[in-house]
């Protein structure tokens, strides 16, 4: 996976209100993670981007959220 498509995923969608980029490289996607994830809406994640979040933090080595 190189680059990810913020469509495809609704609250990664609505965590970048303030850039038009479409398309994110997978070190991007997971510091908006990272910096914003008190703005998710955990109920609203759907599996796909349940799925995302964790494959970004194993590749990454970053942060995997509490009850992620």
């Amino acid at each position: 996976m190189n680059t990810i498509d913020r469509k495809q995923y609704p609250e990664l969608d609505q965590l970048l209100w303030d850039t038009q980029a479409r398309f994110l490289t997978e070190k991007d996607a997971l510091d908006v993670y990272e910096r914003r994830w008190s703005f998710v809406d955990k109920s609203k994640l759907v599996a796909a981007e349940r799925t995302l979040i964790q494959q970004l933090a194993q590749r990454a080595g970053g942060f995997l959220p509490a009850g992620g």
